[in-house]
């Protein structure tokens, strides 16, 4: 009766998912032009250098703390009995990324919960404007984009698990601000395929309400449309548009086409459906060695994702945008991520350390670091 229970969980849940990406997905037209139309596409840059490493193709692989971003339903099959993790991503712009992530399985793997936060912005930006182009005044503008959020994820049955993340988004842009909540949806079915691990994966993130900045930031003198000395010129504040929150459906698959007691290759491949931009996909590599008698271990990892942004039709880039992407050098090193990973064993206790180079094409490339640390 119990098994008969958690079945009927497990398949009520993943209907549920199911729905949920049919009626995002129905809003996708079959050409979708709204590159540049969502807010806070901060929630895209992703969290730990293991799974930026491994660009768009971690969602069926990810089984540590990074679950927490990539999919909360591999948070069950953690190996450690707490994990937590620091990154730091320094971006374009004099601009910085930091995310950090605490996660525990309990009940004998049964169940698991997690925290995550994330944060993008800069601070003290001098402000010029047409009555004060020097900035003589001294003034300053910061921006800061965050997210906290709560993760439960739980093993319906011993080859399937999900999980959810609710989160709290704030967008701090000058003097004005918005903030809403989010849900992230995971499922992870995981066997085995002629004798070696295999997983499948779909995961719906950012799915929920709309961002509408105000504040005084957005505050004006209106004046009469014709001077008269009736008429004082009045206070008035604008109303911001809203924004959607940059939605994603994942589809992902995992595959160890080695694995032995010290080793292993993992081949793995994502599908990912945008509200803000044109379907892409993704395909990585990771070689893992750790060995049961020893405390070191290590990874090297690749993998590369699909820019869509960079293919446009000139209807849909218009004109500035034709002019500004066409004949841009190492476009096609766009989405390109190396890297690897080192582990140290000692007592009942795990430090972590992780690094990806990945390649933004023709904005250069960026080096991300993660620091873990885990109770075994």
């Amino acid at each position: 009766m119990r098994d008969f229970m958690r079945v009927t969980l497990a398949l009520a849940f993943l209907a549920g998912v199911t729905t949920a990406a049919n009626a995002q997905t129905a809003q996708v037209q079959d050409e979708n032009t709204n590159v540049g139309t969502s807010a806070a596409e901060f929630l895209e840059l992703g969290a730990g250098a293991r799974g930026m490493s491994l660009g768009g193709a971690y969602t069926a692989l990810a089984r540590d703390v990074e679950a927490l971003y990539y999919n909360p339903a591999g948070l069950p099959m953690m190996e450690n009995g707490l994990e937590a993790a620091l990154t730091i991503f320094p971006y374009f712009a004099d601009t910085d990324y930091l995310w950090m992530g605490l996660a525990f399985p309990f009940a004998a793997g049964q169940y698991a919960l997690g925290v995550s936060f994330g944060n993008f912005g800069f601070a003290d930006q001098p402000i010029y404007t047409e009555t004060d182009p020097e900035n003589d005044s001294e003034r300053t503008y910061s921006v800061s984009q965050s997210f906290i959020g709560l993760t439960f994820a739980h093993a319906f049955i011993d080859r399937f698990t999900g999980g959810v993340t609710v989160k709290y988004i704030q967008d701090r842009l000058g003097q004005a601000d918005a903030s809403t909540f989010a849900v992230d949806v995971g499922t992870n079915f995981h066997t085995e395929f002629a004798g070696r691990p295999i997983a499948f994966a779909v995961v719906i993130q950012n799915l929920g309400g709309q961002l509408e900045h105000s504040g005084s930031g957005l505050d004006f003198t209106a004046f009469p449309p014709e001077p008269s000395a009736n008429v004082d010129p009045a206070p008035a504040r604008y109303r911001a548009q809203s924004f959607p929150l940059p939605t994603t459906f994942k589809v992902g698959l995992a595959y160890d086409v080695l694995s032995m007691a010290a080793s292993r290759v993992t081949l793995l491949g994502e599908f990912n459906e945008r509200n803000n931009t044109d379907p892409s996909f993704g395909f990585a590599g990771e070689y893992a060695w750790d060995p049961a008698d020893g405390p070191v271990s290590a990874s090297l990892r690749a993998s590369y994702s699909f820019q869509p942004d960079n293919y446009l039709t000139d209807g849909e880039k218009g004109e500035i945008g034709t002019r500004l992407t066409d004949g841009l050098s190492n476009k096609g090193l766009d989405g390109m991520a190396l890297g690897g990973g080192l582990a140290y064993r000692f007592a009942n206790y795990e430090a972590k350390f992780d690094y990806t180079f990945r390649h933004y094409g023709y904005l250069g490339s960026r080096n991300v670091f993660t620091l873990g640390f885990a109770v075994r």
